[in-house]
């Protein structure tokens, strides 16, 4: 049977060329969105509660694209400016890789989480943004440095798995005798992640590594409404407090 559905020719569709320029700049305040871990993230309540979170309610509307992504279409270009800015985001519990829509996305696109990670280890005579930024550019696109709290903002790629410590030498200059120093990461704002091959797509009980039988797929419930006002109101507080787990290392 496998060897009938390999010799199988895919059908291949062809589209004639149109003028798609209008159609391009509809879409120029969408944002494309991702749940990381769709088995554990309810979408269609997801639908509902951003836009409460944003207090856009009236000038948004969402839209479930399937395969656990999902856009919002903005009206006002300052909206979408506002919760671009407000990132990152989490929702059940799980992360969330946001950005703006453009033409020919790849087939994963979004998957970059921007980070605010607390660097632990550094030592005071390496203490310096060159180190700091070779630090972040490890673990992905540097965005900022903050020397005054030892903090870095990196956009990582959210289908790798999560870097938690390492090690840096220090080679050349001064005091640069090729030792190593053991550096800990610890991520703002982090939620959900497989505490054992460290990937954002599922918890432990799913990892492929660990998980001998096939995962049974979650039951996705419409929530009632009060129990919907309960997650937003919650969501709402990790946004503004900051609150997140992180992993005990």
């Amino acid at each position: 049977m496998k060897g009938v559905e390999g010799a199988r020719k895919r059908l291949k569709i062809s589209v004639p060329h149109f003028d798609n320029t209008s159609l391009i700049k509809q879409y120029d305040k969408t944002l494309i969105g991702r749940c990381m871990n769709p088995a554990g993230q309810d979408i269609n309540a997801l639908l509902v509660m951003f836009p409460k979170i944003w207090k856009v309610e009236d000038r948004v509307a969402g839209t479930d694209l399937g395969f656990g992504r999902f856009q919002f279409d903005f009206v006002e270009e300052e909206d979408i400016e506002a919760v671009v800015t407000m990132q990152l985001y989490h929702f059940d519990y799980w992360m969330i890789a946001l950005a703006r829509w453009h033409p020919k996305m790849p087939r994963d696109f979004p998957s970059e989480i921007p980070f605010w990670i607390k660097v632990l280890g550094v030592p005071l005579e390496f203490w310096d943004v060159a180190t700091f930024q070779s630090i972040g550019d490890a673990l992905g696109e540097t965005v900022e440095v903050d020397l005054d709290y030892g903090k870095i903002k990196v956009v990582v790629d959210g289908r790798k798995e999560l870097c938690f410590d390492t090690t840096m030498d220090f080679v050349g200059g001064e005091f640069h005798g090729g030792d190593e120093a053991l550096i800990s990461l610890k991520y703002e704002k982090l939620f959900g992640y497989c505490g054992t091959c460290l990937s954002l797509s599922h918890d432990q009980e799913q990892c492929p590594l660990t998980t001998k039988s096939p995962p049974k797929k979650k039951e996705i419930r419409e929530l009632p409404l009060a129990r919907q006002e309960d997650i937003a109101r919650s969501y709402k507080g990790v946004v503004i407090n900051g609150e997140g787990e992180q992993q005990v290392k």
